[in-house]
């Protein structure tokens, strides 16, 4: 009988978990073209970038794997308020050496801005603000072509169905 009473809780606790699996987010897949740009500084050479949020709830931009940060999850906010949608995102990338590269921005439409600051053993080492647009959105399928309209040839006469 405990066999039974332990099989049936083993078996109730595995589909409860995986009930609760990660719910999709709004913008996985998602990739956009940015350029940061370094506060602070008289003599600022932007950076261009493309930041994507992985389908699996991770997020990267080439800028972050550069400065030797890994891909981290992120997490969101979304605010149905608010004409278009708007989403807030905050992701925090550690490195092995304890630096922090901690990015916040808000997605309206295509569009997204934000900061992003990179700090080593708790103090501030770059500060970025970033502004970009939506990279892979799906366009807009044509709409299919009218068929073209019959023309009835007027200059022909009908000729009366003869019945013999």
């Amino acid at each position: 009988m405990k066999k039974i009473v332990l099989l049936t809780l083993l078996a109730t606790s595995s589909f409860t978990v995986f009930a609760q699996a990660k719910k999709k987010s709004p913008i996985d897949g998602r990739i956009y073209a940015i350029t940061l740009t370094e506060e602070g500084k008289k003599k600022v050479e932007p950076i261009k970038d493309d930041m994507t949020f992985v389908a699996v709830g991770k997020f990267k931009t080439n800028y972050l794997v550069q400065a030797q940060f890994p891909q981290s999850e992120y997490e969101y906010e979304v605010d149905s308020t608010t004409s278009p949608v708007s989403i807030k995102f905050t992701v925090e990338a550690k490195d092995s050496d304890n630096g922090r590269f901690s990015w916040e921005g808000v997605i309206e439409g295509d569009n997204v801005t934000g900061t992003a600051i990179i700090r080593k053993k708790g103090k501030i080492v770059h500060s970025y603000t970033f502004a970009g647009t939506q990279k892979n959105k799906k366009k807009a399928k044509p709409a299919p072509k009218a068929a073209a309209p019959t023309v009835v040839d007027s200059t022909k006469v009908e000729e009366p169905l003869k019945t013999e």
